[in-house]
């Protein structure tokens, strides 16, 4: 079967790998066909190309981004955007910004508590992208506060409600249909990320999301999707001709199951139905 990963993250978003070492990675893993879908930004995906040159493996240009809906956040895929165009970038730089001063609050937060590390050298840690939670424990294990493989169990010890180092996201996240006008505006395509956590959060959400007009494809081949779902997912995609998509979700070591590039198993006719977004093509 061809190995193929289309829902991986970079130091640019909340993983903690570059580019370049997700591409290393992935072509020891035999990955034929890829996509970083960063949080919220595409301004790592001049390095992605870059990667995919180096390492002969063709890639989608794409991003996840936030929609909130009803109080609620959930996630979008935009697939074959382009990475050049000047609301996506702007967009990104304006999230990176406000991540930014986020970080810097909490930073202090830490500093007053008595941990004793440069505002500088968190931010080195960030790689280009935000000092998302997980990269700041990252700093504080280099530091011995806590374990390395315990970082994603303290989230909520250090951040989450009442927690020392909380600090409320202020970002604008913008609406479900916002967030498609955004993509489509950028030649990209449409689709719903790991549909089985809104439909655990809230079903009626998710029946109205896979009914909507603007979607192009859904995400079936994720750990987040159980069997039930994955199935209801493939009869929407066939009944609607929507793309399906899929994907490890990697995040290098900031995961709460460890999991490598190409690690979710999917059919080899699915890279096929995504060809035609491939940058780089070199042979499937």
């Amino acid at each position: 079967m061809m190995k193929s990963d289309f829902h991986m993250h970079s130091c640019f978003s909340d993983g903690s790998e570059t580019i370049m070492q997700i591409y290393s990675l992935a072509k020891e893993q035999g990955l034929r066909a890829a996509a970083i879908t960063d949080h919220d930004t595409v301004l790592g995906l001049k390095e992605e190309e870059k990667a995919s040159k180096k390492y002969c493996i063709p890639f989608i240009p794409a991003a996840e981004f936030t929609a909130a809906e009803k109080g609620m956040k959930f996630h979008v895929l935009g697939y074959g955007i382009d990475p050049e165009n000047p609301e996506l970038r702007g967009y990104s730089n304006s999230f990176l910004e406000q991540m930014n001063e986020r970080s810097r609050h909490q930073i202090l937060k830490m500093q007053q508590a008595g941990i004793e590390i440069e505002e500088k050298e968190f931010f080195e840690k960030a790689g280009g992208g935000p000092l998302y939670r997980a990269k700041l424990l990252g700093v504080l294990a280099d530091h011995g506060f806590l374990r390395r493989e315990d970082i994603m169990k303290s989230l909520p010890l250090y951040f989450g409600k009442g927690a020392p180092y909380e600090e409320e996201d202020r970002f604008s996240y913008r609406s479900f249909y916002k967030i498609c006008g955004m993509i489509k505006e950028a030649g990209g395509n449409v689709v719903l990320a790991h549909p089985g956590k809104i439909k655990r959060k809230d079903r009626q959400l998710y029946d109205a999301l896979l009914r909507e007009e603007c979607l192009d494809g859904v995400e079936v081949y994720h750990h987040d999707n159980p069997e039930d779902v994955r199935k209801e997912l493939l009869a929407v995609a066939e009944n609607r001709h929507l793309m399906v998509t899929g994907g490890s979700d990697y995040h290098g070591i900031y995961m709460k199951q460890p999991a490598l590039p190409g690690s979710e198993e999917m059919p080899e006719e699915l890279a096929e139905g995504l060809k035609h977004l491939l940058t780089g093509y070199f042979s499937l």
